[in-house]
């Protein structure tokens, strides 16, 4: 019994990925509407760039997990603009 086929559906990072590196697209897309208005949009855009970074296919081009840290420690209201 085979549980998976192949598919030509984008998974969740290609698509994320194109949203954010695609100068025709918002990123703001990414976010839950839901979450939209409280200020917070580019820190989470910020976040997501980073987990974008951390789900690169070569596993030799992604951060390790201090770097990540690091990375995710500099995002702040202040210092963050897209």
């Amino acid at each position: 019994m085979i549980f998976f086929k192949y598919t030509y559906e984008m998974g969740l990072v290609i698509w994320m990925r194109n949203l954010l590196t695609c100068d025709s697209e918002d990123p703001k897309q990414l976010i839950d509407p839901k979450l939209m208005g409280n200020g917070y949009e580019e820190q989470m855009i910020r976040v997501l760039k980073i987990a974008c970074f951390c789900t690169l296919d070569n596993p030799k081009e992604r951060p390790n997990s201090k770097d990540a840290r690091l990375m995710l420690a500099q995002i702040h209201p202040e210092n963050v603009s897209l």
